[in-house]
Order: C-alpha cells, then structure tokens, then sequence
C-alpha cells in the first residue's frame, strides 16, 4: 500500500473497526453458536514494510487524526482501536488510584514505547507505571515501565493477548516490565448487562502448585511451579453478565489453568456486587512494582497494590451506551466516511 494513500487507508480502517463494534454488540446479544468466520483473527493492516524511523515520521501523530488507535508491529501499521468514551474514562479513573496508593510511582498515559526483541514494534500503551525518580543511564532519559495496563473497548482480548510477549522483551524500554493487566470490556446488553475480563500476566509467573493439594505430598514440593510469561497467570470475569462462549473457548485454547479462570463464569456463580469480595480483586506485590529501585521498595508503601474489580465495573458500566443506541450510532459513523 502506498504511503500517499494514508488518509484513505485510515478512513477504511477506523470503518473496518466500527463494523466489527457492530458485530460484537449482535454477538454479545445472541445465544447461538458462532461460525468460525466469525472468530477468526481480526487484525486490520493499514501498511506493510514500515520501517521504525517511517513510523515515527508518518504515523506516530497521524492516526489520532482519523481516530484511530495503531501500533506498529514488525512492519505492519496495525488498527486495533478507537477512541471512546468508555475506554477514555477509565483510563483516567484508573490513574488518581494508582496515584493515590503512593506517590513514588511516575505514571504515563498513551506512552508510545518501543518493545520485541528486535526493537522492531512500537505500542501506545494506556497506562505505564515506574519508580519516580529514576536514575536513568547516559544523558537521555527513557521511561522503562514495571508495569502496563491496557483498556480494550474495540480491541479484541485476542489482541490484549497478544501484547504479553512484546512488553516481556528485552528492548530497552520493556526489559523491566514486570507485570502486564488487560481489561477489556464488551459491549452493554439489551438486558442491561455486560461482560467484562481482567487478565494478569507476570514476568516471572508462578501458579499454585497443585500438587499441594493431593494427600501427603512429598515435604520438598514447591508452592509454586513456573508457566510461560505469555499465559495469563489469572483470569477474573467481574462484568454483570457471564463471558460469551467464544470469549471462553479463547481463554481455554491459550493455557490458562481451570483454576486460575475465576469470577462470574456462569449464571450461578456469585458476582460481582459489592466492593471487597475476594474473588474480585486483584493484588499486585509491591516490590514488582519497585524492580530494580536504589534501595527496595520505599519503606512507607504496603505490601501490596489492591485494584478492586467492583470499582473498574462501575466505572465502565457508567460509560457503556446503552445497546441498541450504540449500534444505531455506529452504523451511523460508518456511512459517514
């Protein structure tokens, strides 16, 4: 595809992006089954063979001028977003709670951050945390995060997915990630619900050893065993409404361990209803958060980072348009380009 053709190609992206937000909202209220056409990859190149140096000069601005979230990946300019409501609130209200647990953490929004192995992909992540007052090497000054979170509105949690390997790197700037957070929120149902998933996924990820619970196990057994850092370590459904099967089957297929899928998976399985239920938080240890820090984690700060869940649905079931309305616009900004 030719450079020149970047208004064009951007047009017919955020389109692409629009008709799949369409398609969600009819998946999210059906009960039947789902071809495979339908839950194949959607992955939206704007352009191929683009150089780092390329995007920086063209699409680093460019995008948000056509409304649409991209990342450039080993060549590929990728569409995977648009900017909403939804996603945009809860990035902000997201941040004043990990600001307001400390004051020893720097925190960034939509930093474009060059990860892989190769330096070769460049994401926009939503939120970025480090130390505060990092000594950083030689005169120039690069955000290295330890931690990522990503909202997903139109993006798929097969891309949220996806983004686990590049910020576990080794580029400069993700070669301190330690832990990784996808939310993603689905579309709001005609009967007033909907479904929402938080994944965590840690650089050194440790599950319980479920050897532990067998009768008499061996005194040497570890508490833990180790799984591949692209696995989620854990998986919590916390929206009003029980994930769409499709959604499940994904989560199944990529390695997650049964016990570590929690929350509300079906209709009889508690939900989440108030602040402070167990099931529904996730804990983050501090010392993760402070890696590789002159002196360790700061001796003020908890042992722990607590993200209630029932405070991230409230905040993305305030923002969801209601169903039907949301299709109508949508199919209204699609004829408009």
């Amino acid at each position: 595809m030719p450079i020149s053709n970047i208004e064009e190609n951007f047009k017919l992206a955020r389109n692409a992006l629009l008709d799949f937000d369409k398609k969600d909202i009819i998946r999210e209220n059906s009960k039947e089954e789902v071809t495979a056409e339908e839950t194949g990859p959607r992955e939206i190149v704007v352009f191929y063979d683009v150089t780092l140096e390329k995007y920086h000069q063209k699409f680093l601005q460019e995008h948000r001028r056509f409304s649409v979230y991209v990342r450039l990946v080993k060549g590929k300019v990728i569409a995977y977003e648009i900017p909403s409501p939804p996603h945009a609130s809860l990035v902000a209200d997201l941040i004043p709670i990990l600001a307001g647990w400390t004051n020893c953490l720097k925190i960034y929004a939509e930093l474009d951050m060059i990860v892989g192995n190769e330096n070769d992909t460049v994401n926009c992540a939503d939120i970025v945390i480090e130390p505060s007052h990092v000594l950083a090497p030689g005169t120039g000054y690069v955000p290295r995060p330890r931690m990522i979170i990503e909202v997903g509105k139109t993006e798929t949690i097969e891309s949220l997915n996806s983004l686990a390997g590049e910020y576990f790197s080794n580029s400069v700037q993700s070669s301190l990630v330690q832990v990784y957070l996808s939310i993603k929120m689905f579309s709001r149902r005609t009967n007033d619900t909907v479904a929402m998933v938080t994944t965590l996924y840690l650089r050194n990820n440790q599950v319980p050893n479920l050897a532990l619970n067998q009768p008499n196990p061996p005194p040497n057994t570890p508490p833990t065993v180790p799984m591949t850092n692209t696995i989620p370590n854990l998986v919590i459904s916390f929206g009003t409404a029980p994930l769409h099967q499709v959604s499940r089957t994904f989560i199944n297929n990529i390695g997650v361990r049964n016990d570590r899928i929690i929350g509300y998976l079906q209709n009889d399985d508690p939900a989440c209803v108030a602040p402070g239920m167990a099931n529904y938080q996730i804990n983050i240890p501090s010392h993760l958060l402070f890696q590789g820090y002159p002196g360790g984690v700061p001796h003020e700060i908890p042992n722990n980072f607590i993200l209630d869940l029932w405070n991230v649905q409230q905040y993305i079931f305030d923002k969801l348009i209601y169903n039907g309305f949301e299709l109508k616009l949508n199919s209204l900004r699609i004829n408009v380009f």
